[in-house]
């Protein structure tokens, strides 16, 4: 459906407004008018659903994350984009699930 100007829409307004009212012969009934179709309700974008916690980075940390987001995007076939936090929240995960694995090798590596 293409996009009406407001001037348009006013113009049609304005004109239904001088437009005398049709009365309807008696032989014809009055139409009921059409139901308005309900607006479709967008559904909240993921992003929202999250809970905001910030994080300090180190610039090489960030500016990794930016290349590899920016990489993965290019050679995604569709769906959702991939940002900085999406594969913060993957690395949250993967430490989560492997907790254990990880913290030994971070102690042993002397942390960083």
């Amino acid at each position: 459906m293409k996009r009406k100007r407001l001037a348009e829409l006013v113009r049609e307004e304005a004109g239904a407004l001088e437009a005398p009212p049709q009365e309807a012969s008696p032989k014809e009934e009055p139409q009921a008018p059409a139901p308005a179709e309900a607006p479709k309700e967008r559904p909240t974008p993921k992003y929202l659903t999250y809970v905001r916690k910030e994080c300090r980075l180190r610039p090489d940390q960030l500016d990794a994350l930016t290349a590899l987001a920016r990489k993965l995007n290019r050679e995604r076939k569709g769906g959702e984009r991939i940002t900085e936090n999406t594969l913060i929240r993957i690395a949250i995960d993967y430490l989560l699930n492997h907790s254990n694995h990880v913290l030994k090798t971070f102690y042993k590596t002397g942390g960083s």
